[in-house]
């Protein structure tokens, strides 16, 4: 039985396709926390695709060409209701979002390059990482979050990061005052 492939497998080898094919993109979530904090498991690939709808062919084409089998019709419809779509590659679960709030364009253009195994990929910055994990404001990003300020320390731009969530969410929202209390716990001193 030949080996199933991991999820850092599944997200070089898009990486690389994404490349040849001309989509802007960055991996984001727990493979993109690896190179910025402590690396953890996770049998799943968050990809962020940098491209408008009418470039949504474009995506398509380097996802087949990547081997995955979708339907087209139906990651259209959930990238333009729910900002991404879901599709498999080998047995690897991958997220495949699409910039459905303006700050997806700034994590474009803060997105920073990594060698992993021999390999060239774009992965979200760690500041670009924060604010997707306070929008999604779940227990398991808090736990994430407070790793990487620990590990990131005065390197991490954690007034960027309260900003951003403040111009999103607004002053009173409770992800500002859990950063707050993230940065003041964890960040070393």
């Amino acid at each position: 039985m030949p080996e199933q492939a991991s999820a850092l497998q599944v997200g070089l080898r898009l990486a690389q396709v994404l490349e040849e094919n001309g989509v802007a993109y960055a991996i984001g979530g727990a493979l993109a926390y690896a190179q910025a904090a402590i690396p953890r498991a996770t049998l799943d690939v968050d990809l962020n695709a940098f491209v408008r709808e009418d470039r949504f062919p474009a995506l398509f084409l380097a996802l087949r060409a990547a081997g995955i089998e979708f339907d087209e019709a139906r990651a259209r419809q959930e990238a333009k209701a729910e900002g991404m779509f879901v599709v498999w590659c080998d047995s690897v679960r991958v997220d495949v979002f699409v910039p459905s709030i303006d700050f997806s364009w700034e994590a474009l253009n803060t997105r920073r390059r990594h060698e992993v195994r021999g390999i060239q990929a774009w992965f979200l910055s760690p500041e670009a990482l924060a604010v997707f994990k306070l929008l999604f404001f779940r227990g398991k990003d808090l736990v994430d979050l407070e790793r990487l300020v620990a590990v990131q320390g005065s390197r991490l731009d954690a007034g960027y990061i309260r900003r951003k969530v403040v111009e999103m969410m607004g002053e009173d929202d409770p992800r500002v005052s859990a950063w707050d209390r993230i940065v003041s716990d964890h960040m070393p001193r």
